[in-house]
């Protein structure tokens, strides 16, 4: 059951990313191995991987830190940009070009994560999944199957992993303001 902070696409994302995946069905050649799809409630990017469990200390710490980021955080632009199979984890994402806004965004985060007390991670490519591939397989070559949504991130939400979906644990909006 993982935790993590996490952007949630609005009806509109959800909508332009099932066309997404209506194109890389239709393109999938004859035999290419069998997806397992994810459906819209299971769509997100995550921002920064807290994990496997909070304790009462541990989430009260990234909450507290959550308000104070999302006071002075001014929301983040990026475009899904295509898809792109990731043989190594498995999995057919929707490629997200981060803008220095939400490249900005996942560097504050990170740093606000370190400073509640959570040991350092990885950097985030920005990306959501799509669906996973079985285990050995070899993901089809898809050319041409190019996108350009525009996203808008204006919250960030403390999401937990359950069955079909996640919960939202807690939730804020981006209130800072926009440099120009």
């Amino acid at each position: 059951m993982s935790l993590f902070l996490g952007w949630l696409p609005d009806a509109a994302t959800q909508a332009a990313l099932a066309r997404l995946r209506a194109e890389v069905e239709a393109a999938l050649p004859i035999g290419a191995p069998r997806h397992d799809w994810r459906v819209p409630a299971q769509w997100h990017m995550t921002l920064r991987y807290l994990g496997e469990q909070l304790d009462e200390v541990a989430r009260a710490r990234i909450e507290s830190a959550m308000a104070g980021f999302a006071a002075t955080a001014a929301p983040a632009d990026a475009t899904i940009t295509g898809t792109q199979h990731w043989p190594h984890a498995r999995v057919l994402v929707a490629r997200i070009d981060a803008s220095p806004a939400l490249k900005t965004l996942l560097k504050q985060l990170e740093a606000d994560a370190q400073g509640s007390g959570f040991p350092k991670e990885r950097a985030q490519t920005a990306h959501i999944t799509l669906a996973y591939l079985p285990r050995g397989a070899t993901p089809p070559a898809l050319a041409g199957i190019d996108a350009n949504i525009p996203l808008c991130i204006e919250r960030i939400d403390l999401l937990q992993t359950v069955q079909g979906g996640y919960d939202t644990l807690a939730s804020r909006p981006l209130t800072g303001s926009r440099t120009a």
